[in-house]
């Protein structure tokens, strides 16, 4: 009889030991220090028009400082700031390069790279890693365009495009949620699964779901591996894109490896593949007589660090 008593407190140090195995996966940031979200995407689109295939190379790198000024229950207020940012373009009729390092009067697009670095903006991010909103890059965009009296409205239209884009608040909104926006809404142990469903804007706006898994656990980082489907929405929808009528039917996945730092939760470095194939269809119109269906095959690779 006298065993029994051992044996119970065996099986409660070994039901502790398994409940000590679950971690609640956050962020855990401090007030008035400032993380960092460095990326490089590497990314091809190619496109086959009557039987050629025609393929652009971007490469976009930029440096994004995230200052936390408030902690509200469990969200963080945040001052954001593009400290470096960069876009190079590669087509078959010749290279475009774009850097805030520069202003240019007669490059109006690094011009305004150069004038939107270190602008101040706003985010709210909550302790789970998702961002509540991030606000003034459009409206900082629309003012340094207007500073160019030289540019008339479809030069000026191109170029919000193509910063809205590369650098907008969809474009922010989508990198920072492949690298932030990861975490669990409970506890999970080495091993465990969790699904998320979020929306990523690429050629159009797609829905992306994602199954994520706690791969590995040291003594100062988590590893997180994910494993993403992406399908586009409205498929069957005509959409206004360059002055003509354009549906994409495309699909696709994403791969990724993410290192998170055991204190702050906040990302160390993540690699990240998309692929994304289909077709493009665009729409009998002036500018495209007799329409088009064009075969596209997307890759992007993107590396995140937060060595600066």
């Amino acid at each position: 009889m006298k065993k029994y008593p051992i044996l119970f407190l065996i099986l409660l140090l070994c039901a502790s030991i398994g409940h000590a195995q679950y971690i609640k996966l956050g962020l855990n940031l401090t007030r008035g220090q400032t993380y960092y979200l460095i990326s490089t995407t590497n990314a091809a689109v190619t496109q086959t028009y009557q039987g050629q295939p025609h393929t652009t190379n971007s490469i976009i790198n930029s440096r994004i400082a995230f200052k936390v000024i408030g902690i509200r229950d469990t969200l963080y207020d945040m001052e954001v700031k593009y400290e470096n940012l960069s876009l190079k373009m590669k087509f078959p009729g010749g290279d475009m390069t774009y850097s805030s390092d520069r202003a240019d009067p007669t490059d109006p697009s690094s011009s305004i790279l150069f004038s939107f670095k270190n602008k101040p903006l706003a985010a709210v991010i909550t302790k789970s890693g998702n961002l509540v909103s991030i606000t003034g890059i459009s409206q900082i965009f629309e003012n340094i365009i207007n500073r160019f009296p030289g540019l008339d409205a479809n030069q000026k239209a191109q170029i919000r495009t193509m910063m809205n884009q590369s650098f907008g608040e969809q474009a922010f909104r989508s990198s920072f949620d492949m690298a932030v926006a990861i975490f669990p809404a409970v506890p999970v142990r080495k091993g465990a699964y969790w699904t998320s469903d979020t929306q990523l804007i690429t050629a159009g706006q797609t829905n992306v779901h994602s199954i994520y898994q706690l791969s590995d656990i040291t003594d100062t980082f988590y590893q997180i591996h994910v494993s993403s489907t992406i399908t586009y929405a409205d498929k069957d929808k005509f959409i206004e894109t360059n002055g003509m009528p354009v549906r994409n039917n495309l699909n696709g996945g994403m791969l990724a490896d993410l290192v998170i730092d055991k204190t702050t939760g906040w990302v160390k470095q993540s690699s990240i593949t998309q692929s994304i194939t289909g077709t493009t269809e665009v729409k009998d119109n002036p500018k495209m007589p007799g329409g088009s269906v064009m075969p596209v095959n997307m890759k992007n690779e993107i590396v995140v660090t937060d060595v600066h």
